[in-house]
């Protein structure tokens, strides 16, 4: 499932993370899910694409991180939850407007939570990243830090919980489905 932003408004890729969780929940009864950079190829086919008991960091070393785990809550680039996991966390934070902050906010959660992040070895969960421009509308977020601050007091309740969007439009191709949101603007 790809899910996409609809208009030319500050990019929120955690709600639309929320809204594909929900939508594919809808289609069918995943047992795993992955959240997936699209600028992210996997470099070693035996890091397989399951999950685990806990949370899954797959993307643990980066070639723009030079391969290494850039910090320990790191959760970004591609991570696997079952519903379950996804669910008890509730999902990502819908107010990260903007680029950065919400995968660190996700990997706080998971702690919140009573949970772990597992991850593969750095020379199995290796990703080579698809050079590319910041997205016009992707402009760091400068309040991603205060906001991260407060994860502990925000994580119940901003998430799935929370989650309001439109759909626009579903397209269902052979290999995946394209859904084209309208998220709101940030306030």
């Amino acid at each position: 499932v790809f899910v996409l932003q609809a208009g030319n408004y500050t990019f929120n890729r955690a709600k639309l993370m929320n809204a594909g969780f929900r939508e594919a929940m809808r289609e069918e009864e995943w047992d795993c899910l992955f959240f997936h950079d699209v600028d992210l190829i996997p470099e070693d086919d035996r890091n397989t694409y399951t999950c685990d008991s806990n949370p899954k960091h797959a993307a643990i070393a980066m070639d723009k991180f030079g391969y290494k785990l850039p910090y320990k809550m790191y959760f970004g680039g591609v991570s696997a939850l079952t519903p379950m996991h996804y669910l008890k966390i509730n999902g990502f934070p819908n107010n990260y407007w903007g680029w950065g902050g919400e995968d660190d906010d996700i990997g706080v959660r998971v702690s919140l939570a009573g949970m772990y992040i597992t991850r593969p070895s750095l020379k199995i969960g290796r990703y080579k990243m698809i050079k590319h421009k910041l997205d016009k509308g992707n402009d760091v977020n400068p309040k991603r830090f205060n906001m991260l601050a407060k994860t502990r007091q925000t994580w119940k309740l901003d998430g799935m919980n929370t989650l309001e969007y439109k759909t626009i439009s579903r397209e269902y191709l052979p290999l995946y489905t394209n859904i084209t949101i309208d998220i709101g603007t940030e306030e």
